[in-house]
């Protein structure tokens, strides 16, 4: 059989900010790695060298997942979907043929407040069919992204960033698939 073709990536994820996200756990890493190494090298208790040890693969398993996510993108096609990344792990598949349009939007950030005020990010938001009532709603994490009535926002900061040329290429794809699929 044949492998499952792989998805086309048509929006990327913000990988600043998870690089940015991966370098406490990396110096929680390093710090951990070298009290092990302290603890065995001096004759520690073994407790001390166990706490240092369980330190090391915690650290290692959050790089690890914050890895794997950063790979991941925001938005692809794959096989007659449209592949959307709202959860860390998994997307959510929607048909191509309930995609309307994409277009710019502006809103929270929700990241942390600059001097009292939250930041607000441009968005990319994709319209799907008003006849697809099944796809009205979906609940997620508000930080990355929101699905309600039949909008899906997601936040440009968990996103590559979001240019007019962007937003061309999305519309540009979506109606050559959408082409070819009739």
């Amino acid at each position: 059989t044949m492998p499952p073709n792989k998805p086309e990536v048509w929006l990327r994820t913000n990988r600043r900010a998870m690089t940015t996200m991966m370098v406490p756990p990396a110096l929680l890493s390093l710090g951990s790695l070298a009290g092990l190494v302290l603890s065995v090298a001096t004759d520690q208790y073994w407790f001390v060298s166990a706490m240092f040890g369980l330190f090391v693969l915690m650290s290692l398993w959050l790089l690890g997942s914050l890895t794997h996510a950063m790979l991941l993108p925001r938005v692809a096609y794959q096989s007659g979907e449209l592949l959307v990344y709202l959860e860390f792990q998994r997307p959510t598949h929607v048909p191509i043929d309930i995609v309307e349009v994409f277009f710019l939007g502006q809103g929270p950030s929700e990241l942390p407040k600059i001097k009292g005020r939250e930041p607000e990010t441009q968005n990319v938001i994709i319209r799907l069919a008003e006849s697809a009532t099944e796809w009205k709603h979906r609940d997620m994490k508000p930080a990355i992204g929101l699905w309600c009535e039949g909008y899906i926002t997601i936040r440009g900061s968990w996103c590559e960033p979001i240019t007019p040329e962007i937003m061309r290429q999305l519309n540009h794809r979506l109606i050559e698939i959408q082409r070819e699929r009739k």
